[in-house]
């Protein structure tokens, strides 16, 4: 990889060579390494305009001299991220075209998609079920369920403690509701008025009890 050559202090007039290997360099003739150092903290170290409408300023090929990589004009940045043809980055977020997605996401095979803003009350949206017969047996416990409100005497069976992370709020509306769960006990309920002992997997009616697993067992909290 040839280098420069330096031109002696004093030689006048400069050799044919001398100005040729600029040439050779700024043609693509000459392999040979550029650095352009700037040591002041005000002037910057390369300054390009072109004031041609649409004109680009800075055009960078791959090897095979024709795939853009990387080009900043009048109408913005382009960029490859993997080596193949530049593209506009997204700088934004919005529904917009050109703009990353903000707001909940959905994620699969089909792609990527945004849905909007996210808003509390579309969080909680789809948390809940109303009940009166038997929920939750046979891994049927909703995913995204947090409150199972029970307008009858029946069985809540919450997920197995070990794999779920979500606290879930069991509301005995009418009737006592015996809370069980697919894997791991349950631990805490209602008092018993007349005794005063806690009734482990029990809600009495008119109260609500919220558990939460440990990890091994699903306790009141």
């Amino acid at each position: 990889m040839p280098a420069l050559v330096d031109i002696a202090t004093g030689k006048t007039p400069a050799a044919a060579s001398d100005l040729q290997q600029i040439i050779d360099l700024l043609t693509g003739r000459r392999d040979a390494p550029v650095s352009i150092i700037n040591n002041s903290a005000v002037s910057p170290t390369l300054t390009l305009k072109n004031s041609a409408p649409g004109g680009d300023l800075v055009v960078m090929y791959a090897a095979d001299g024709t795939t853009v990589l990387f080009a900043v004009g009048q109408d913005g940045v382009v960029v490859s991220r993997t080596g193949g043809a530049a593209e506009t980055p997204l700088t934004q977020l919005g529904p917009a075209s050109g703009q990353a997605a903000e707001g909940t996401h959905v994620h699969g095979a089909g792609g990527y998609t945004g849905t909007g803003a996210v808003t509390l009350e579309a969080l909680y949206d789809g948390t809940w079920v109303v009940t009166a017969v038997n929920y939750g047996s046979g891994g049927s416990f909703g995913a995204n369920v947090l409150f199972v409100f029970c307008t009858a005497g029946v069985t809540v069976t919450l997920p197995s403690a070990a794999t779920t992370k979500r606290p879930i709020t069991v509301v005995a509306i009418t009737g006592s509701t015996t809370v069980a769960s697919a894997a791991g006990s349950v631990i805490g309920g209602s008092v018993n008025t007349t005794t005063g002992a806690v009734m482990n997997g029990t809600v009495s009616p008119g109260d609500s009890i919220t558990y939460k697993s440990d990890g091994t067992s699903w306790r009141a909290v």
